[in-house]
């Protein structure tokens, strides 16, 4: 009897206990496909920076990426990375680009500085999908910002010359606060170095678009060649009382020489030719040893680029009632190398860091 009973008994708690794990492994698996449901609807964004990610004005983007995107579970973002400087490989870079944004089919599509613009996103225009993005550097032609497409729009840095001019202005007033000017009242001249590439277009353009209220420009000099460098620094150190300098990364490397190691040279050469207050225009400049440089915020070229993602994936602008199609750069970054900055005894005074961080300027270090 004893046998016969417990063989029914155990069958039936068997039976019982497997019906519970069937429901919880159904309902888990109606979860899961649930989530990947819902993770497969999610907008899909993709960024295609110019830049390796190693660059500090492409970390800046990011950073203003991640402060929108990242409060936003319901976006899916991917990032590609270029290397524009990369002459060997960056056309099978693109090709692989445009293979991913076909088999991942982005709903918006993030062009950052000129080379991912012109090389990327123009093949884009004028579709329906993706919508694309651009913020960073233009390319010479604003390929994207010219086309009056309705998938297209962005946002486009320009350095705050404003901004440049009071700062040359500060570093130049001597210790007691008094004003200065150069040679019994004659107005203080200011000259421009950079190099021959196009981000210096850029530059050149503005330094001489720019209505100079405190100071006369007396030109810009654009160096090809290292020869060339060394003749401007040293022409530049007779003609000038204040000095802005311009990109410089397009003057050819010497084979065998490490291209960080050879802009930290031309850094120092101009350091030891010019004692002129300085102010560079780009965060490798400060690394590089310039005592201070301002750029514009690279975490506003990131954010507001997401932010016309985010509108051009809603299907209406109602969410940003200010955003343009068009926008340009409003922020600047405030960037310091403390070593340079001490060697030349120079300081950033109490009202320019309190307003840099009172307004979110950034306000970093150059320094290693």
């Amino acid at each position: 009897m004893m046998g016969v009973f417990r063989g029914p008994v155990v069958g039936v708690l068997a039976g019982v206990s497997c019906w519970p794990r069937r429901l919880l492994l159904s309902a888990f698996v109606v979860l899961a496909s649930s989530l990947l449901w819902k993770g497969a609807r999610r907008p899909a964004v993709l960024v295609v920076h110019s830049q390796s990610e190693g660059i500090p004005w492409t970390q800046g983007i990011d950073a203003g990426f991640d402060a929108v995107f990242g409060v936003r579970k319901e976006v899916r973002l991917q990032r590609i990375y270029l290397n524009a400087h990369d002459t060997q490989r960056v056309a099978d870079q693109v090709n692989r680009a445009h293979g991913f944004i076909a088999r991942w089919r982005p709903d918006a599509l993030i062009t950052v500085d000129d080379f991912a613009q012109l090389a990327v996103g123009t093949r884009y225009v004028d579709q329906v999908s993706p919508q694309v993005v651009y913020s960073g550097i233009e390319d010479a032609g604003r390929s994207l910002a010219t086309r009056a497409a309705s998938n297209v729009s962005g946002i486009v840095e320009r350095t705050p010359w404003a901004v440049v001019e009071r700062t040359l202005l500060r570093l130049a007033r001597p210790p007691d606060g008094s004003a200065r000017q150069a040679n019994s009242g004659r107005p203080l001249r200011v000259a421009m170095i950079n190099d021959g590439g196009a981000a210096s277009d850029e530059e050149a353009r503005g330094f001489a678009l720019h209505p100079w209220a405190h100071a006369v420009p007396v030109g810009v000099w654009r160096c090809q060649t290292l020869a060339e460098w060394r003749t401007a620094l040293h022409e530049i150190a007779h003609r000038a009382d204040l000095v802005v300098v311009g990109d410089y990364r397009a003057i050819p490397v010497p084979e065998g020489t490490n291209a960080p190691i050879w802009t930290k040279q031309l850094a120092t050469q101009a350091l030891d030719a010019l004692p002129q207050p300085m102010v560079a225009l780009s965060y490798y400049a400060v690394r590089d040893g310039i005592p201070m440089g301002v750029l514009p915020s690279p975490m506003e070229q990131g954010a507001v680029a997401a932010r016309y993602a985010l509108r051009a994936l809603s299907g209406s602008s109602a969410g940003s009632p200010l955003l343009p199609q068009y926008s340009v750069t409003s922020e600047f970054a405030l960037v310091v190398n403390p070593e340079s900055m001490a060697q030349r005894r120079l300081a950033i005074g109490a009202v320019d860091a309190y307003y840099a961080r009172l307004s979110s300027r950034m306000l970093g270090s150059g320094g290693r």
